[in-house]
């Protein structure tokens, strides 16, 4: 039988009426409920579940890791495809620079002399709109004259 010094919670008033008006099995089913209840209980069912989790991970991972394997080698052989091009087309570039740095200065000086002859092109075109306006002009004022009789 239990003592009530062994156990803190037998000592309370309230315990004590349990155990006194309740049944025998009423009190073992109790015990039962205290004991599965308990830090320890809990924290080894916690753990379990811990070890169950972790199990499953790792046995999920190497049913990935079969089906990555060949995904992985693929794109192993196209990184060490690329790696090797690297070094000519290195070479390439700056054989290429070679040849363009010098067309990018005359480039620039193309776009300037671009520029001065769009402006040229445009000052001709406003001259020749503003002579065309004049010539206009003068034709309607000969023909008003003419209508006036003044010519």
């Amino acid at each position: 039988m239990l003592s009530r010094t062994e156990f803190p919670i037998l000592q309370s008033v309230q315990f004590s009426r349990i155990l006194s008006n309740s049944s025998p099995t009423r009190y073992r089913h109790q015990l039962f409920l205290d004991d599965i209840l308990s830090t320890k209980t809990i924290s080894g069912i916690l753990i379990i579940g811990a070890l169950v989790m972790s199990a499953r991970s790792i046995l999920f991972f190497t049913e990935e890791a079969a089906t990555m394997f060949p995904r992985l080698a693929k794109v192993d052989t196209d990184l060490n495809k690329h790696r090797d091009g690297i070094a000519d087309k290195k070479k390439a570039v700056k054989d290429l620079n070679v040849i363009v740095d010098p067309l990018k200065d005359r480039e620039g000086k193309l776009r300037v002399y671009y520029e001065v002859l769009k402006n040229i092109e445009l000052s001709l075109e406003r001259t020749e709109a503003e002579e065309g306006e004049k010539k206009e002009e003068e034709k309607r004022k000969r023909i008003q004259r003419k209508k006036m009789g003044f010519d």
